[in-house]
């Protein structure tokens, strides 16, 4: 009995030693193809036997990155057994020959850090021959771009720096499209975007190319703003699909082949045919827009502002009393590059105290551009009675309907202040009557205004060191206060350097932005203030012009500051995810992922740079 007992208790604890080792988390990281041509594409897939988050890739930096991280996960209900996987799939392209190493991935499972195996691929001389359209090499069932073709067009291909451009992508086709994938978004280098929102549903509509008959769909319409001048280029949108074709064929009722050419036999509903289904790729034409540099000797005032505008400034009131604010408000409406426009740079008399600029949009973007109203708010608030004047609003932009710079003036706006209430206002007084001297604050009933005489007695204050300390005080304070209010307004005028220093505060708030948008579900919404905040992040924390801000030079910056390689690649997957969820109209991974590795990846950065 005693050895039945032992023997169960060995077989129960081997039971549940191996389904307590199985149930580990392990993160396993394969290959479609370990040897690869330089010209080919391949698949390199993570997969994790259970869930978890906080994904973090490899570096990939011998690689093109065509798309992904795609994350996908995977339930099963067996025999009342529960099994999770999660899977992030990369599509990838070498960049060149040779041996190369598949750096590590991980991700936080059960609580700690899984780290993956690592890979070895190798890369040989690519097949040369032009792949065009299909681009693959796989089979294309015999279709060409006579059956598929994805073609892109502008609305103008001459505009000045800071002018819209429209770009539309069309897909034409005229066989069976059963469902299609964006591989590889454009590059948009050099521009500034905003997508035209289009229905869910492709819809289609018909037209005759040489002759062919097709069915067209608009897959993406997006207004760009040129941020520097020359010939800059709008890179292919590349794209696969599954096409259904029609196979010919014979079978036991027609087995001469009498009516297989017949179109209306030529069916599988009778037998002759059969239909396949077909990968296919292809991508769209490459564009090149030639951008004017805006004319010299732009105003003083001028930032950047393209288009037609009307623009108002205002305040609220111009009487108003010391500690209450008073709004100054100034709207620009129109049709131009709104989005871009900075609120205009104020300086205010030192008794007013300003705060930054309250934000209102209200746009649409549309074929001709983008159109609406911005309006900057600022709050002031006068510290102390008198009358103040504010200095003129001036408001510069370049008119494209004029071809000329035109500036906008308001103002100067006088602002008178009376006394405010409270037991902070100073009180003067040319009489020394009792009765003049109210209680203010409760704390002076009467003051008395007798002669005194000092002497320079052993026990009197006068002519002590602490006399002489309390009389230089007040002297020495208002010295260091205007020492620091000075320091403060030079600082101000450093805009590089104001920019820097409020940098991680503005993505905070752009970030605080798209997390409202998360809890609402307006995903489109979300991915714009998160790319926002990254871009806007980096371009005020390095100093890069709006018009020099790219990948590129964002990444060459971020390493040139002592950046590690990871979170290089982190920031700039996070940018890649956004762009091709707000461009492609699809995101791979959950949004409430990309919020929170969004903020990682800025706090590593500032750690990064303040080290």
């Amino acid at each position: 009995m005693n050895r039945y007992r032992k023997s169960t208790t060995i077989l129960i604890t081997l039971l549940l030693l191996v389904f307590g080792v199985q149930a580990q988390p392990v993160l396993t990281a394969s290959v479609n193809k370990s040897t690869v041509g330089l010209n080919e594409q391949f698949k390199l897939t993570y997969s994790l036997n259970g869930n978890g988050r906080n994904f973090q890739g490899p570096d990939l930096k011998d690689f093109n990155v065509l798309g992904g991280p795609n994350q996908s996960s995977n339930i099963q209900m067996v025999n009342g057994s529960f099994s999770q996987s999660l899977s992030f799939t990369y599509f990838l392209q070498p960049k060149a020959e040779g041996t190369f190493k598949v750096g590590f991935a991980s991700i936080e499972a059960d609580g700690k850090r899984v780290q993956s195996n690592g890979l070895i691929l190798t890369v040989v001389k690519g097949n040369t021959t032009n792949q065009n359209q299909s681009g693959s090499g796989q089979d294309q069932g015999g279709l060409s771009e006579k059956n598929i073709f994805l073609k892109a067009e502008v609305n103008k291909s001459g505009v000045y720096q800071g002018e819209s451009v429209t770009v539309v992508f069309k897909l034409y086709t005229n066989v069976n499209i059963m469902n299609y994938t964006i591989s590889k978004s454009p590059a948009l280098n050099g521009f500034w975007s905003q997508d035209i929102e289009l229905p869910e549903q492709l819809q289609l509509s018909n037209a005759t190319v040489d002759g062919i008959n097709y069915k067209v769909g608009v897959l993406k319409k997006v207004v760009l703003f040129p941020q520097q001048s020359g010939t800059l280029y709008i890179d292919p949108m590349e794209l696969e699909c599954i096409a259904r074709i029609q196979v010919k064929g014979k079978n036991r009722m027609d087995p001469f082949g009498v009516f297989q050419n017949d179109p209306f036999f030529n069916d599988p509903f009778f037998g002759f045919g059969s239909a396949r289904d077909v990968k296919y790729a292809f991508k769209s034409n490459k564009l090149a827009i030639n951008v004017k540099a805006l004319p010299e000797g732009a105003p003083e005032s001028f930032n950047g502002s393209v288009g037609q505008f009307n623009v108002d400034a205002s305040l609220d009131k111009n009487t108003t009393n010391a500690n209450e604010p008073v709004s100054l408000k100034i709207k620009i409406n129109g049709t131009g590059n709104l989005k871009l426009i900075e609120p205009p740079a104020l300086e205010f008399p030192g008794d007013i105290e300003s705060y930054d600029a309250k934000v209102n949009e209200s746009l649409k973007t549309s074929e001709s551009g983008v159109s609406g109203s911005k309006t900057f708010e600022y709050l002031l608030i006068p510290r102390h009675e008198g009358t103040y004047e504010l200095q003129p609003v001036t408001f510069s932009y370049f008119d494209l309907g004029k071809k000329q710079y035109v500036t906008k003036s308001f103002g100067p706006f006088k602002i008178k202040v009376g006394k405010g209430s409270g037991s902070g206002e100073a009180v003067t007084s040319s009489s020394v009557s009792k009765s003049d001297f109210q209680l203010l604050g409760k704390d002076i009933r009467y003051i008395k205004i007798n002669e005194q005489e000092f002497s320079s007695g052993t026990h009197t204050l006068f002519g002590s060191p602490l006399f002489y300390v309390l009389v230089l005080a007040p002297f020495a304070a208002f010295g260091g206060m205007m020492w620091y209010r000075n320091r403060n307004i030079a600082l101000n005028r450093d805009v590089v350097s104001l920019k820097s220093r409020k940098a991680t505060e503005l993505a905070k708030k752009r970030l605080a932005i798209a997390q409202k948008y998360m809890g609402s579900g307006d995903k489109s919404a979300f991915y714009e203030e998160v790319s926002k905040a990254m871009w806007g992040y980096a371009g005020d924390k390095l100093a890069i012009p709006t018009a020099d801000l790219s990948r590129e030079k964002l990444s060459s910056s971020l390493q040139s500051k002592q950046v590690s390689d990871a979170a290089v690649q982190s920031f700039m997957l996070i940018i890649d995810e956004c762009e091709m969820a707000r461009f492609a109209g699809s995101a791979s991974a959950d949004i409430n992922l990309i919020y929170q590795q969004a903020i990682q990846s800025i706090t590593t950065i500032e750690q990064s740079l303040k080290a």
